[in-house]
C-alpha cells in the first residue's frame, strides 16, 4: 500500500523548462527558421520562424522523454559513453522524422510514410539531432563545471562531469559509495560518514546507515506493516530504518 501526505502549501515541482532552456530553444528555433531545412524555406519568414519554434519545443519534449527512457534502461548498466550519448537521439529520430515530415505539408508536398521517405529523411534528422545534442551537452556541461567551482559543492566535484550535479541517492557498498544522479551512477572509494559531511549544504538526508537521499528526488513513500520504503525518481527503492522514520514525517512525507 502506498501512502503519501500531500502538503497543499508546498509548491509543485513539475518538470517545466527553465528560462535558460526556453532561451536556448528560441535561439535554435531562430537558426532553423532562417535556414528553412527539409523544404520549409518556401514558408513565409514569420510563419517559418513560428513553425520551427513550435517544432523545436515539441522535439525538446521528445528528447526529454528519450533521455528519461535511456536513463531507465542504463540505470544498472555501464554502457560505452558514445552509446549512452547516441541512444537518446536514436530513440527520438523516428517520431521526429514523422514530425518533420509534416513540414512538407506546409509547402504543398504530399506526406506519405513510406520506406523511401524514411530512407531519405531519417539520416538527416539523426545527423541534425546529433549536432544539436553536442551543442546542448556543451552548453550544460559548461554550466556544471561552473557549478562545481562553488565552495559548497565539494562532494559534487568528485563526480565525472557527464553525471551532472543533480543527486538522487547514495548507497554504501563495503568501502565504496554508489552515487546515483539523473544521468547515471558512479562508484567512489569513500566512507558514508565522510560523504555526509561534504553534503551538509545539499538538500537531502540519511535514511539508513547505508543510504542517503536527495529530498527533491523522492517520488513516493511505501509503508507496509512497520517498514517504510522511499521510491526515488530513477525507480530505486530505498529502505528507511526506524531511527530515521521521524525525519520522513518531519518533511511531510
Amino acid at each position: 500500500m502506498t501512502n503519501r501526505k500531500i502538503d497543499i502549501d508546498k509548491p509543485n515541482k513539475l518538470p517545466l523548462p527553465s528560462l535558460k532552456t526556453l532561451l536556448i530553444n528560441l535561439v535554435f528555433s531562430l537558426v532553423l527558421g532562417f535556414l528553412g531545412p527539409f523544404g520549409s524555406y518556401a514558408i513565409p519568414l514569420m510563419k517559418r520562424l513560428l513553425y520551427w519554434f513550435i517544432m523545436f519545443n515539441i522535439g525538446h519534449f521528445i528528447y526529454f522523454l528519450s533521455h528519461k527512457l535511456t536513463a531507465w534502461y542504463f540505470k544498472n548498466k555501464s554502457p560505452h559513453p558514445i552509446l549512452r550519448f547516441l541512444t537518446p537521439t536514436l530513440i527520438a529520430t523516428i517520431p521526429l522524422s514523422i514530425l518533420v515530415g509534416f513540414a512538407t505539408l506546409q509547402v504543398g508536398y504530399q506526406f506519405i510514410v513510406s520506406m523511401s521517405f524514411f530512407i531519405y529523411i531519417i539520416p538527416q534528422v539523426f545527423l541534425l539531432g546529433v549536432i544539436i545534442e553536442i551543442l546542448m551537452q556543451a552548453i550544460y556541461t559548461k554550466q556544471v563545471i561552473e557549478d562545481k567551482k562553488k565552495p559548497n559543492h565539494t562532494f559534487i566535484n568528485r563526480l565525472p562531469v557527464n553525471l551532472g550535479s543533480n543527486l538522487i541517492c547514495l548507497a554504501m557498498e563495503d568501502h565504496y559509495i554508489q552515487v546515483y544522479t539523473d544521468l547515471g551512477s558512479h562508484m567512489i572509494l569513500m566512507r558514508m560518514k565522510d560523504a555526509l559531511v561534504e553534503l551538509q549544504d545539499y538538500q537531502g538526508f540519511q535514511v539508513h546507515r547505508s543510504y542517503w537521499v536527495a529530498t527533491s528526488a523522492i517520488e513516493s513513500v511505501i509503508r507496509k506493516s512497520r517498514k517504510t520504503t522511499l521510491v526515488m525518481r530513477n525507480g530505486l527503492k530505498i529502505p528507511v530504518s526506524r531511527k530515521y522514520q521521524p525525519k520522513i514525517k518531519q518533511i511531510g512525507l
